[in-house]
């Protein structure tokens, strides 16, 4: 995937929320900026990729984007420079430093950067660091417990790892919730890439579902819409969306929780409940003219977290 740099648009920017600081202060700024201004979607690529005309913005893209968003956000404020760190489908924006590594990861829910400083080398010849996240839950006796991330970084074998982690309610214990393994001595160069490279990742097996994930920038709270893709289904339905809500407790199309979850994250979206709808449907409608007839899909597990 690596290739010549090319130009990319940066988005406009609010200089009133995002007033010129400190570059250490700046890297917070953004980051906490885009996990709650840019939802993540993976629906809106199969607008972009497949359908005939771009996603609109409102709804969020993808986990790549959303990385991309905050090196375009940081390049126009004058902060310093990105690199675009691969793992399969994921990317992850990264600032080197002299001192050492500095992750941005908006898909991870982090809000403070994670900086791994070359003077914390441990004898393992590790340096490892880790940072909140959200959701921020509340166990069975009532006490929050934040999400996090925890990153690893071996300059030796130029690899960078990161673990997210949240609260599960239902188990009483943290799970893993996502792992990546991030090759630091290559990136991607060109971004976006281009969209032969882009299609084949869309219909990747792992792709069981399309969602809208949205953080409310009032409360922090994260809620989610989801449409579960499912082998041979031969008709895309609204009573087949679910939601997630910050707890983790997922409700189904046409209950009272459901519709309350919907709304909320219609109302950060700033559009009607029925357009969230129409959009994932329309995304999971795209995705079943093109998927392959005999593509395999795991089960999406819509079980409470």
């Amino acid at each position: 995937m690596n290739a010549s740099t090319t130009e990319i648009t940066a988005p406009a920017v609010d200089l009133d929320l995002l007033a010129i600081a400190p570059e250490t202060d700046l890297l917070a700024e953004v980051l906490a900026d885009v996990v709650h201004t840019v939802p993540y979607s993976s629906a809106s690529q199969f607008y972009e990729y497949f359908g005939d005309a771009p996603a609109d913005q409102r709804y969020g893209v993808s986990c790549a984007w959303q990385s991309f968003t905050v090196g375009q956000r940081l390049a126009a404020l004058g902060g310093p420079a990105v690199r675009y760190h691969v793992d399969g489908r994921h990317v992850a924006a990264v600032v080197h430093t002299d001192e050492g590594l500095v992750v941005l990861d908006p898909y991870l829910l982090h809000l403070d950067p994670i900086r791994l400083n070359i003077a914390d080398l441990g004898a393992d010849g590790t340096v490892s660091a880790s940072v909140p996240a959200l959701p921020v839950r509340q166990d069975a006796d009532g006490v929050t417990r934040a999400g996090r991330v925890r990153a690893v970084w071996l300059p030796h074998r130029d690899r960078l790892r990161l673990e997210y982690s949240r609260f599960s309610p239902t188990r009483g214990h943290y799970v893993v919730s996502r792992f990546f393994t991030l090759p630091t001595d290559t990136e991607l160069r060109l971004v976006p890439p281009p969209a032969d490279v882009i299609r084949p990742l869309l219909l990747h097996p792992e792709q069981n579902n399309v969602s809208i994930r949205v953080v409310d920038p009032s409360d922090n709270q994260v809620r989610e819409v989801i449409y579960p893709l499912t082998n041979g289904e031969p008709t895309v339905r609204a009573e087949g969306l679910v939601s997630r809500d910050n707890q983790g407790v997922v409700r189904p199309a046409g209950s009272v929780e459901f519709d309350r979850t919907l709304s909320a994250i219609a109302r950060v979206l700033a559009v009607p409940s029925r357009e969230v709808v129409e959009f994932v449907l329309g995304a999971a409608r795209i995705y079943r003219e093109v998927a392959p007839a005999d593509l395999e899909l795991p089960t999406y597990q819509a079980v409470n977290e």
